[in-house]
């Protein structure tokens, strides 16, 4: 991204609040509150991402972009671009120049901890000023919170919703295979961009151990602190194309001998998958892997074929029929067929989670075990979710985000502010009033509104985690996952 000046990471709009908002005001306190959910049966949210929000823009962003900056050189930039967006004499820049002269961001920011899934109407982050000059800064940082928050929640829900669905088909079916490793992340090159790429992979991996998105990696190490190397998180794969295929076909019009190859002499050690549609996906299944017997089971590893197109329901089944035919297998404790360990099947074009349940649910009445296949979850299926027929697309609506101040004090005096539409019969944009407790009552996550001030620490579990340009409390990605699966 380019180094844009920091303050100008907002919509037009947040640029003139600051003389909008009454002359006394000294004190704002919002909430961000996913408000509903677009799902029929998931009504909980996953909440992830914030304290990589913090570390990257309120603390690198801005030293990097405000504070390290000469003021000289932040007016010029300032006024250059709000001269083109508002005119001359509609923006004030006192603003700027006192956020600098002060060095920090005067912010207190308490939130749920990540990992919770979070019931609709449940505020996740609490935000307010800390000095009373400042608190038109709370609401300046909607724009960027939500831009950079509301997907790693999305994403981080829809793959726990994917492992709650291996999670079944392993219970059941599965002796002593690892439901983490039954679904991969393979969506980088289909992201909006790199950085969307590398987020959406991060949520993935408190689901799962496995993503081909490398620098995910990177991410939740310097963000979470998540030790890949020894938690073993973010387990990648040798893995062919189509262009390695047509390449090695090209040269004998044949694909037998690039199998024998990669069985003998590229990854003799080593478990790979193998893109096998290039041409005819039947004729590899049917023919060439029986005329492959000796090298795959003689192999040092496990080969997975991949189909790449058509049916996947039906090519996926069909596909573990054939596999067991070939090459058998064995029987497990809980009566399911397990394909020998040489040999098995990954997907990756069209893994939405209602064909992956039903591919499952068709192996298991066939008698065969969920981890015969695996899968690999691409950009699609990031973004757009299958309830049955129904798709829910993925983004800041999907769980109805919203970002509103709703206490304030002015002349020293104590207010509510809020919204209630009368046009908004569904009431989905009425927002609470006042300050907020956040409590559990029956293992459901639960908001007290309508306070007079901001709750104490010990009666609410919103806790601080930023305060005054610092990051005061920490979780590992460890933490994280842990809680993610407890609650």
């Amino acid at each position: 991204m380019i180094n844009t000046m920091a303050l100008l990471l907002s919509d037009t709009y947040k640029q003139t609040h600051d003389r909008m908002y009454p002359k006394g005001l000294t004190k704002l306190v919002s909430y961000w509150v996913p408000r509903k959910s677009m799902f029929e049966k998931q009504d909980t949210m996953v909440f992830f991402g914030l304290q990589a929000f913090i570390k990257e823009y309120l603390i690198d962003y801005f030293d990097k972009n405000f504070f390290s900056i000469s003021k000289e050189e932040l007016l010029a930039i300032y006024t250059k671009y709000m001269n083109v967006q508002l005119g001359d004499g509609n923006y004030d820049k006192d603003k700027v120049e006192k956020l600098y002269d002060l060095g920090y961001l005067p912010l207190q920011i308490r939130a749920l901890p990540e990992g919770t899934n979070v019931n609709m109407g449940v505020p996740c982050i609490e935000l307010t000023n800390t000095k009373p000059e400042f608190a038109w800064l709370v609401q300046w940082v909607e724009c960027i919170l939500q831009a950079e928050l509301w997907r790693p929640c999305a994403h981080a829900t829809v793959g726990k919703m994917y492992r709650n669905c291996a999670n079944y088909w392993y219970d059941k079916t599965v002796e002593d295979g690892k439901a983490s490793m039954a679904c991969s992340d393979f969506g980088m090159r289909g992201m909006s961009c790199l950085e969307d790429s590398v987020r959406t992979s991060a949520a993935w991996l408190l689901s799962f151990d496995k993503t081909s998105t490398i620098p995910a990696l990177a991410y939740i190490d310097a963000m979470y602190g998540a030790d890949v190397s020894n938690q073993k998180i973010g387990i990648g794969a040798v893995s062919t194309e189509h262009s390695v295929m047509g390449a090695n076909y090209a040269m004998d019009g044949d694909e037998i001998t690039f199998v024998k190859r990669m069985l003998t002499e590229l990854y003799p050690n080593t478990s790979f998958s193998m893109v096998s549609d290039t041409y005819d996906y039947w004729n590899m299944i049917d023919n060439i892997l029986p005329a492959c017997r000796k090298e795959i089971m003689q192999h040092n590893g496990k080969m997975l074929v991949r189909p790449d197109s058509g049916d996947i329901v039906d090519i996926s089944v069909t596909t573990v029929q054939k596999l067991w035919d070939t090459f058998g297998g064995t029987i497990n404790s809980k009566g399911y067929k397990v394909l020998d360990p040489h040999i098995g099947i990954i997907y990756g074009d069209g893994c939405t989670l209602w064909k992956i349940n039903t591919i499952w649910e068709q192996l298991e009445k066939l008698g065969f075990a969920a981890n015969c296949i695996v899968f690999g979850v691409g950009a699609f299926c990031f973004t757009a979710t299958f309830e049955g027929e129904k798709m829910v697309v993925q983004t800041r609506d999907t769980f109805g985000i919203a970002m509103k101040a709703t206490y304030g004090i002015i002349d020293g005096k104590k207010l509510f502010i809020y919204k209630d539409p009368k046009t908004d019969t569904n009431k989905l944009k009425k927002s609470h009033k006042g300050c907020c407790r956040v409590y559990q009552e029956d293992g459901i996550l639960k908001c007290q509104d309508q306070f007079m001030d901001v709750v104490p620490e010990e009666d609410t579990l919103l806790k601080t985690v930023y305060m005054d340009g610092k990051l005061v409390k920490e979780d590992t990605f460890a933490d994280i996952r842990k809680r993610m699966e407890e609650t």
